[in-house]
């Protein structure tokens, strides 16, 4: 018990005496320099916060794209194999006094064929102007409401709900404003000729024929979110006419909510549908599983460009408490030689390497909070799949700090161990 008292004495005393030592070498240290080890902690401590968040900021971006601009925060679509949401007037019913939704749109949806070229057949072994794809009825002011959709009108205007005959197209169905138009993927068709102005015709099967309806295209829709971009939009009233069954059922219905309420809310549906059949998710379980497999990808790379990072954040403390601790051989071998204990001077170089960390961390932490992340919110990133953002949160910026203050501790402690331990006499006489 005497032996362990002592040496927690020992300890106390190796720390006043390395703190010490520490604060008169940095006192005294060249200012410069210590400005220069700083700067590469600042520079250190953004790669391990910033490239990883930016990173997956690019798949966050388009995550959050595909919340705000498709599906809010829970969104309802039909059991497999089933065509409609069953029971949609009760759910929509339901939904619409829940006090914990602010706002929903409910969707008709049907697979169509769209003509582009109403006056001009096809000339032989050509292809005429037309594509699949899916034609969505929505109320304008509901949609505006639950995903701003008039944000994504990028020309033309917007459905009114009191005109008919319109429709708005994705630009990746047309020629024209297609990202993928010069691409030439086989069996990938676009509409040519076809813009603000344009009359094409829909088709819709039916059991007994098909069901077709001319309109005039209002507005081009453009969005990085393929379940917006990739389709055609008229009036819910106009589509309803045009569907030959299920006239009343819905197919999709995107729901408002604060976020971290989504799950339970998802439940609460769940147990209001009973029997009756619906796919039931919050965006994240919506989310296209190969966007997921990209973010884990992004979070591997950007683990391996901090470790890099870090790497060379302990080789720079390194060299610095090497050459430090070798141009003062002379003075440490004469503290050794008064009496102070070699575990207090390798204790004062590792608070020097523990105040270069601080330091680095700390600015570091003001410039990603203060500056970078509110930079990147208001002025996303314009990637072609989503606009990237920088994710990083205090938690994990916190454990990226402990990560790098740890590592500049054996940084400044090994070389700090390898010089103490040198002969006294030696140090003293410079041998």
């Amino acid at each position: 018990m005497k032996k362990i008292i002592e040496r927690k004495r020992e300890w106390l005393r190796a720390l006043r005496v390395g703190w010490f030592l520490a604060l008169r070498q940095i006192k005294r240290s060249n200012k410069g320099t210590t400005a220069l080890i700083i700067f590469i902690m600042i520079l250190t401590f953004l790669n391990l916060v910033v490239v990883s968040g930016l990173l997956l900021g690019l798949i966050s971006g388009s995550f959050e794209q595909y919340r705000k601009s498709y599906s809010g925060e829970v969104i309802i679509t039909p059991a497999q194999g089933r065509d409609y949401i069953e029971n949609s007037q009760a759910l929509i019913t339901f939904l619409e006094y829940h006090p914990q939704i602010t706002n929903l749109s409910a969707r008709h949806g049907v697979n169509v064929q769209l003509l582009g070229t109403l006056n001009d057949n096809p000339k032989k072994n050509e292809r005429p102007n037309r594509v699949s794809g899916r034609l969505m009825g929505i109320d304008p002011i509901q949609e505006e409401a639950t995903t701003n959709f008039s944000k994504y009108v990028k020309y033309g205007s917007n459905l009114n709900p009191n005109e008919e005959g319109y429709i708005l197209i994705g630009a990746t169905l047309l020629k024209k404003y297609s990202t993928y138009a010069d691409a030439n993927i086989p069996g990938f068709d676009f509409l040519d000729n076809v813009d603000v102005g344009s009359r094409v015709r829909v088709t819709i099967p039916a059991s007994d024929g098909e069901i077709a309806k001319d309109f005039i295209v209002k507005g081009i829709v453009k969005s990085k979110v393929d379940e917006v971009s990739t389709r055609m939009f008229v009036l819910d009233k106009e589509l309803k006419r045009l569907l030959p069954v299920n006239k009343e059922q819905y197919q999709e219905i995107a729901i408002r909510t604060d976020y971290a309420n989504a799950p339970a809310l998802a439940s609460a549906i769940k147990g209001f549908m009973g029997s009756y059949a619906a796919r039931i998710q919050t965006s994240d379980e919506a989310i296209p599983s190969f966007l997921r497999d990209i973010e884990t990808t992004m979070g591997v790379l950007g683990n391996a460009l901090s470790s890099i990072a870090l790497i060379v954040a302990s080789i720079t403390i390194f060299i610095v408490v090497f050459i430090n601790a070798i141009t003062k051989r002379k003075f440490i071998g004469i503290m050794k030689g008064i009496g102070i204990k070699p575990l207090a001077v390798e204790l004062s170089y590792v608070f020097q390497a523990i105040f270069y960390g601080l330091a680095g961390s700390a600015i570091g932490l003001l410039l990603t909070f203060g500056m970078l992340k509110p930079y990147f919110s208001a002025n996303p990133i314009d990637f072609p799949f989503s606009d990237g953002i920088l994710v990083v949160t205090p938690w994990s910026a916190g454990i990226r700090v402990a990560i790098l203050i740890l590592v500049t501790i054996l940084a400044g402690f090994i070389p700090a161990k390898i010089i103490v331990r040198k002969n006294t006499l030696d140090s003293i006489l410079g041998r």
